[in-house]
C-alpha cells in the first residue's frame, strides 16, 4: 500500500513524495463462543446466544451473523477459527445432521490437540450419547425452569467455577399453604376430596408425590378435579397408594401451585371403622379437615395429636367435641413427624 503526498507551501516548487509501505497483516478477532444447532433448535439456540451476550461474552451465531449471500462453507471455517469454544445445542436432530457432525468434530480435534476444553454440550431433550462425544460432561436442562436453566448454563460454560453452595439444599420440593381435605363416609364408600395450595421450593419438575393408605381388598378411584393435572398411579408395593400429580408444565421453584384430587374408596368389606387420620412429612402452614358423616346417630367426636416416628414419643391426649356435620378441624402449624387423628 503507498501513501501520501506531501505538499510544501512557500519557495518549495516541487513536491516530495513519501511513499510508506505498510505489510498486509491478517487480524483474527477472537470471540468466546460459536453456538452449533440443527435448524429445529433453532429458538434454543438464539436463548442460548441471547443469555451469553446479556452476561457479557461474545457469540457467534448463524441466525444473527450470516447473511444472504454467505459463502456458508467459509463463513462456518471462519467462526470455528475465531470463536474459542464450541455450544453445542445437543438434540436427537443435532447428531443426525451432518453439518453438525462436521462442526464438533472440528473443535474435539482441536480439543485433544490442546488438551483444553473447546465443546460445551447444553442438552435439551432426553439423549443417549455414544461414540466420541460420549465422555465429555454436559450441561443438563431437560426438564429444568428458566431460572434454573439459565444458572446451570452459566456456571457450567465458566472454566473457574465459584466453589459456592446454593445453600442448604431443601429436604421437601413443596412447602404447603393450605390443605383441605373433606371426608364424606356412607357405610359402603368414603368420599375423600384434598384441596392443596402449595409453594415449590425445587423447580425443574412436573411431578407431585401423593399417597393414600387403605385396605389392600378395597379399591381406590382417583381423579384430579383440576385443569391441566392428572394422575398418575404409582407400581409401588407397599400398604399405601402411591400416585403422582402430573402438571401439564415444569413447575419453577418459587412458583404457587394448587390442585385438587378425589379418591372414592370402596368400604364392601366393612374394614373400616370410625376414624381418619393424616401423617405430617411436609411443612403445612394450615391443615383443615371437615368431616361429614350421615350416620345421625353421632354425637360425638374426638381429635387428638399422636406420634408417628421413634424420634416423637410425645402423644396428646384426645379431645372430645359436640358433632354436628359437617365437623371441622383446623390446625395451624402442624408439627412433622406426628399424625392428627378425627375419631368417632
Amino acid at each position: 500500500m503507498t501513501a501520501s503526498a506531501i505538499v510544501f507551501p512557500g519557495d518549495y516548487s516541487s513536491l516530495i513524495i513519501e511513499k510508506i509501505k505498510i505489510k498486509k497483516r491478517w487480524i483474527i478477532k477472537v470471540k468466546d463462543f460459536f453456538v452449533s444447532y440443527t435448524g429445529s433448535d433453532l429458538n434454543f439456540a438464539i436463548w442460548v446466544a441471547e443469555l451469553l451476550e446479556a452476561n457479557n461474552f461474545s457469540v457467534t451465531i448463524q441466525a444473527w451473523d450470516f447473511s444472504p449471500g454467505d459463502n456458508f462453507v467459509s463463513k462456518i471455517n471462519e467462526a470455528l477459527i475465531e470463536c474459542r469454544k464450541l455450544v453445542v445445542i445437543l438434540s436427537n436432530s443435532y447428531l443426525k445432521s451432518k453439518w453438525c457432525e462436521a462442526e464438533w468434530t472440528s473443535k474435539l480435534a482441536e480439543q485433544m490437540r490442546l488438551q483444553e476444553r473447546r465443546i460445551i454440550p447444553i442438552r435439551i431433550e432426553p439423549i443417549d450419547l455414544t461414540g466420541l462425544l460420549s465422555p465429555i460432561v454436559y450441561i443438563d436442562i431437560v426438564d429444568k425452569g428458566e431460572d434454573e436453566a439459565k444458572y446451570e448454563i452459566l456456571s457450567g460454560i465458566k472454566d473457574d467455577k465459584p466453589r459456592i453452595s446454593k445453600g442448604y439444599p431443601s429436604y421437601y420440593s413443596l412447602e404447603h399453604k393450605d390443605i383441605d381435605i373433606d371426608y364424606y363416609v356412607d357405610k359402603t364408600s368414603i368420599v375423600y376430596i384434598k384441596t392443596c395450595r402449595s409453594k415449590v421450593l425445587v423447580g425443574g419438575k412436573n411431578k407431585v408425590h401423593n399417597r393414600i393408605t387403605w385396605f389392600a381388598d378395597e379399591t381406590i378411584d382417583l381423579i384430579s378435579l383440576t385443569d391441566g393435572v392428572h394422575i398418575e398411579p404409582m407400581d409401588l408395593r407397599d400398604t399405601n397408594l402411591n400416585y403422582n400429580v402430573v402438571f401439564d408444565h415444569v413447575l419453577k421453584e418459587g412458583e404457587e401451585i394448587e390442585f385438587r384430587i378425589k379418591a372414592v374408596l370402596s368400604n364392601k368389606k366393612q374394614h373400616f371403622a370410625n376414624f381418619f387420620s393424616t401423617e405430617i412429612i411436609t411443612p403445612i402452614d394450615t391443615l383443615s379437615i371437615h368431616l361429614n358423616l350421615l350416620d345421625k346417630s353421632i354425637k360425638k367426636v374426638f381429635t387428638q395429636k399422636l406420634s408417628s416416628s421413634p424420634m416423637n414419643i410425645r402423644t396428646e391426649l384426645p379431645e372430645e367435641h359436640n358433632f354436628f356435620s359437617p365437623y371441622h378441624w383446623r390446625i395451624q402449624k402442624p408439627e412433622l413427624n406426628f399424625e392428627y387423628k378425627i375419631y368417632w
